[in-house]
């Protein structure tokens, strides 16, 4: 599928009326509550800043405030929420100082656990992350953004996971729900995903070939790309915003 086409579709798909929040079917725990929220944030369908009122949500998801105060403690846990004054909740917003701050995170660790995977495995095929591939252009065609972000979440997990370091695992897990914000951010500046999708075949045909370098590089390439873009977008937004004040 062209870019121009994903674009429009995502345009569309933008320019249409929020669904409202819904539990698929009736639950009481956090961790659906959770999901469900967090699904809404990444599509923007609570945008960011958006407060968030224990009281509207409980209502809105047919819940008691209990699991919805649970899913709001994760979600500022993951950083996709944030405190404000008198103890309340919003969505975070996206500044250039997070987006430099994740991305350095990242560029930090996550070139050398894919490295010491590609080293700890050799060269083989990895069933599960080009089974993530296919699923990530049904996501594409189907212009569902939100859970393309999670599915891109889910293909870099199976690589980096691969090198055997529960603590380069676990650093990198803490990332993953800012990480996700940060894409599906940037893609509703510029929707790059169907180029990074791209990308993620490169690396995995490095990955499968048992070159330690060669995937390295390409992630760390990949991860500057993808932050070097949201950066730029953000600047022509503020700089957009200070034109009409």
């Amino acid at each position: 599928m062209s870019c121009d086409l994903v674009d429009r579709r995502y345009a569309a798909a933008m320019d249409s009326p929020a669904a409202p929040l819904s539990l698929e079917q009736a639950v009481s725990r956090g961790d659906r509550v959770r999901d469900v929220i967090q699904a809404a944030i990444l599509d923007a369908r609570l945008p960011q800043g958006s407060p968030l009122v224990e009281r509207e949500l409980s209502a809105m998801l047919g819940v008691s405030k209990t699991p919805i105060r649970e899913a709001l403690k994760q979600l500022q846990s993951s950083g996709l929420v944030v405190a404000t004054a008198y103890q309340g909740m919003r969505v975070r917003v996206l500044d250039a100082a997070i987006v430099r701050d994740v991305t350095d995170a990242r560029i930090a660790v996550e070139p050398e656990a894919l490295r010491l995977a590609v080293t700890a495995r050799g060269a083989a095929p990895h069933e599960g992350a080009r089974r993530l591939l296919e699923e990530t252009e049904a996501l594409i065609q189907a212009g569902e953004v939100a859970q393309l972000g999670l599915k891109n979440r889910e293909f870099h997990r199976a690589l980096y996971t691969e090198c055997g370091n529960g603590l380069l695992i676990d650093f990198l897990d803490k990332l993953q729900a800012l990480s996700t914000f940060i894409a599906t951010a940037g893609w509703r500046a510029h929707a790059t995903y169907a180029s990074e999708a791209a990308e993620h075949q490169s690396l995995l045909e490095r990955f499968e070939a048992g070159d330690p370098e060669g995937a390295q590089r390409l992630l760390r390439d990949h991860i500057t790309a993808s932050a070097t873009a949201l950066l730029s977008a953000l600047a022509e937004a503020t700089d957009e915003a200070g034109t009409t004040t």
